[in-house]
């Protein structure tokens, strides 16, 4: 994997991470496509959000989400491509290829993995399941989680939250109506917990508070939920119909939103609804994503 934009020190770009640093999907769009896809790129700022650089994966597809864990692994899952790819220590060698989406590092060192893609439609199939990995890629555990395919019918568990005791995984397939909750040590599917039916009924981007409220993306704002599927509130966000990814920031006490269809980036105070920052990344259907490096 090459790093643009700085000169490499050890793995690409490792050396170069620091405390705050901020990555954002960037995948450069082919024109013409029927679907969003392009080169695999992603873009590297500083927390005041001046540009250090970008990584080039080097596939063909469209990065979906990033992550990063306790050992500063940058992880990046790009369902299109069947690939995640990694800039650190941890690089998964045996991870079988499917259309993961989302990634949850866990405490113990191991990673849930959501699968992107449900079906069989040539170029979107899937089995739409959650898997835990070990940091060779190993295979742990398969849950098979409930999915609905979304407005398209292919779309499996594209976002995913843990609740705070991590027994509890919350997922939805995005444009799909419905929130899920599986209970992880029984393998067991609790249907959902939430469903939209105000218009548009679909749901996208969702995140876990400390105090073990939900909030989802529903394209033209967010809505903070219970476990249990009560509406609390709803946070406004700038004005369009994007708004599909929301990523907790450290603490909690505030959060991410991403506009996939106008490439915009939102961050948002979790409990008074406050627009802090807003910023046009000139990103449009390539900002699936972003990740942070912790600042301790």
């Amino acid at each position: 994997m090459a790093l643009l934009g700085q000169k490499e020190k050890g793995r690409a770009g490792l050396n170069a991470f620091e405390p705050g640093d901020i990555f954002v999907t960037a995948t450069v769009l082919d024109e013409g496509a029927r679907f969003p896809t392009g080169k695999g790129r992603v873009r590297h700022y500083d927390c005041n959000w001046t540009l250090k650089g970008e990584h080039d994966t080097g596939r063909t597809g469209l990065i979906s989400a990033l992550a990063i864990d306790a050992t500063g692994t940058l992880h990046m899952m790009d369902p299109q491509a069947r690939a995640v790819d990694h800039i650190g220590p941890v690089t998964m060698p045996d991870l079988v290829p499917r259309g993961y989406g989302s990634m949850i590092p866990l405490p113990d060192g191991s990673y849930i993995l959501g699968e992107h893609l449900v079906g069989q439609i040539p170029g979107f199939s899937g089995d739409g399941k959650a898997y835990r990995v070990d940091a060779n890629g190993a295979l742990l555990q398969t849950w098979d989680t409930e999915t609905n395919g979304g407005a398209g019918g292919f779309l499996g568990v594209t976002h995913m939250a843990l609740s705070p005791d991590g027994e509890t995984l919350y997922h939805l397939s995005e444009t799909g109506p419905h929130l899920y909750a599986h209970h992880l040590p029984s393998d067991r599917r609790l249907g959902p917990v939430y469903t939209r039916s105000d218009p548009p009924p679909m749901l996208f981007g969702l995140a876990c508070l400390p105090q073990g409220d939900l909030i989802v993306a529903t394209g033209g704002g967010a809505r903070r939920i219970t476990p249990d599927g009560a509406v609390v509130r709803d946070y406004a966000l700038p004005q369009g119909r994007g708004w599909a990814v929301i990523v907790l920031r450290e603490k909690g006490e505030s959060f991410w939103a991403l506009d996939f269809f106008g490439g915009r980036v939102a961050m948002i105070a979790t409990e008074s609804g406050e627009l802090l920052f807003e910023k046009d990344l000139g990103l449009p259907k390539a900002l699936a994503g972003i990740a942070e490096m912790p600042l301790r």
